[in-house]
């Protein structure tokens, strides 16, 4: 029985590898790539779905093609995350918060992803074993925040990160026993990070090799892992 996958921010520089990777696993029957696009290269078992996290009704609307495409979905992979963009920038003092950016990191970075995997628990208690990887932060860790700043995002991933420990808590009651984990991807060179690693001294991944990972990682979580916070490799965070 091969596997049904839904992976959001398929277009993106990580979410575009883990896809290469899935669409490569004889395992994975057919996959659901949902980008703000909605499109995106034609192959054979991959279907494309509009999802933007600023229009809500793309949500409900996606869970709802890939219930009437699907008998389930085995895997949720959440790829989606926002850090910057043209006239948004991670603040490095309280000065610089402004509550329309933290609405805006919010709705991208948690409301979102959470709203769709709620939309999706129909299809994931169909599957025998279903596993949901949402890709976090480190820095929206609270116990490992030592230098501050990047108020938004680390906000942002920090609620991401409870709401999908509650729904961990939530998914070990349901009959097929889910497991939802928060992954660190660990610093990998892509648009959400090339501003800020320039000068970074540690290595840094290609999108490629974090999302190989990541694909691995999908083949080892079970339940023990159900609500943890992991990093690419496995390795637990702290909270």
């Amino acid at each position: 029985m091969g596997r049904f996958v839904l992976i959001t921010g398929a277009a993106g520089g990580i979410g575009s590898e883990i896809l290469s990777a899935l669409l490569g696993d004889p395992a994975v029957e057919h996959v659901f790539a949902a980008s703000r696009s909605g499109l995106g290269p034609r192959r054979r078992k991959l279907t494309w779905l509009q999802l933007d996290y600023l229009q809500p009704s793309t949500i409900g609307e996606v869970a709802a093609k890939v219930a009437a495409a699907a008998p389930r979905i085995d895997w949720l992979i959440g790829a989606t995350g926002l850090l910057h963009a043209d006239s948004l920038q991670p603040e490095k003092e309280l000065a610089g918060i402004q509550a329309g950016v933290l609405d805006h990191l919010y709705r991208v970075n948690a409301a979102g992803p959470l709203a769709l995997l709620g939309a999706c628990v129909p299809l994931l208690k169909a599957a025998p074993r279903p596993k949901v990887a949402m890709l976090s932060a480190q820095v929206g860790s609270i116990s490992d925040n030592s230098l501050g700043g990047w108020y938004g995002y680390r906000m942002a991933k920090a609620a991401l990160n409870m709401g999908l420990k509650s729904a961990a808590i939530e998914a070990a009651r349901w009959r097929n026993h889910g497991s939802i984990v928060a992954v660190h991807p660990g610093t990998t060179l892509t648009r959400l990070s090339a501003p800020f690693v320039a000068r970074r001294k540690k290595s840094v991944r290609s999108a490629a090799a974090t999302a190989a990972l990541i694909h691995q990682l999908m083949h080892q979580i079970d339940t023990e892992q159900n609500g943890g916070f992991l990093t690419a490799e496995g390795e637990v965070l702290p909270w």
